[in-house]
């Protein structure tokens, strides 16, 4: 996907499932537009780790240097302070963070303190549900509710409530995991440069080795895996469907044509559904579904003084990706 940057570290998707990292070595957080562009929306921040995008459009940063999460508005790049925790170790601050979708609360491993936290979606007050562990660095709440955690001492854990905690796996150096829609972990392993799955029936698995150092990692919402590794790269694992950029032409007076670039995984044949997010000023002449190995088609009206973009959606099933369209 990307090669030549700095130092990435961990990943994200927004919203608009807009790829979203963080350079540890710049001090920025960045993400991918749909047109193959590298936008910085945040700077001067100390080692930039865990990002949580919020429903407003908001991002919550993880700050190593400085042991503490901010709050980043990508619109003006102002930084905030959200919550700071206490690290007296002399060891690395916090690392990778997460996000309980039901209850907007943020899950904080407290890496360098060896403890978990349960954090209120305004950062004013955290709940311990969790501790004894090495060096907790990424977490992911899946689709039970329980808390799972990345543990770099060489376990990945599973909290079913406050402080009732069990080992799912011992793996070499665990640094994040996230969970697809199916209920399966993926987690990457900086012990044997890999990227390992366990099922929800707790078997374990290998889906990508032969990495160097995989750092952060994320799905998309397609369950596409996206991961970052030495050298300043950011890689993509198909698993199902994805967009590349599009081929956009106008095909008349406030008419435009794209042809989306879908790309399938090996193997990957169910059907998909296109269609555009409704935008005010913006009507869909015609629209040809994907097909086969077709991609289909959308054309659409833009008044004047509408948005100069649209949002396309690929469906299957319970997977789902946006792309955004800009329009000429």
């Amino acid at each position: 996907m990307l090669s030549g940057l700095a130092s990435p570290d961990d990943l994200a998707f927004d919203a608009e499932g807009r790829l979203l990292f963080g350079d540890i070595k710049n001090g920025t957080v960045s993400r991918l537009s749909s047109t193959g562009v590298v936008e910085q929306v945040g700077t001067g921040l100390q080692v930039p780790e865990g990002i949580v995008a919020r429903p407003d459009g908001r991002l919550l940063v993880a700050e190593q240097g400085r042991n503490r999460i901010v709050l980043l508005d990508p619109s003006n790049q102002a930084v905030t302070l959200w919550r700071t925790f206490a690290n007296r170790t002399g060891k690395e601050g916090i690392d990778g963070i997460g996000l309980d979708p039901l209850s907007d609360e943020v899950i904080v491993p407290d890496s360098p303190n060896g403890i978990l936290w349960r954090v209120s979606p305004d950062g004013a007050t955290a709940r311990r549900i969790g501790a004894g562990m090495t060096r907790p660095v990424g977490t992911v709440v899946d689709q039970q509710e329980a808390v799972v955690v990345a543990d770099e001492g060489g376990s990945v854990w599973k909290f079913s409530a406050p402080f009732q905690q069990r080992r799912i796996a011992r793996l070499p150096t665990p640094d994040d995991v996230v969970v697809d829609h199916g209920g399966n972990l993926f987690i990457n392993t900086l012990g044997d440069g890999s990227i390992h799955m366990i099922d929800p029936a707790g078997h374990q698995s290998v889906v990508l080795r032969g990495l160097q150092s995989p750092q952060g990692l994320a799905l998309d919402g397609a369950d596409n895996i996206v991961y970052t590794d030495t050298g300043g790269s950011i890689g993509r694992l198909a698993r199902t469907f994805f967009l590349d950029r599009p081929v956009v032409t106008k095909s008349g007076q406030g008419l435009v044509v794209i042809c989306p670039a879908l790309r399938r995984a090996g193997g990957y044949t169910d059907p998909l559904e296109l269609s555009v997010v409704p935008s005010t000023g913006v009507t869909v002449v015609s629209l040809v579904q994907p097909s086969g190995d077709q991609s289909g088609q959308v054309e659409v009206r833009r008044a004047a003084g509408a948005a100069a973009f649209v949002d396309l959606r690929l469906r299957a099933g319970l997977l789902e990706i946006r792309q955004r369209v800009p329009l000429p």
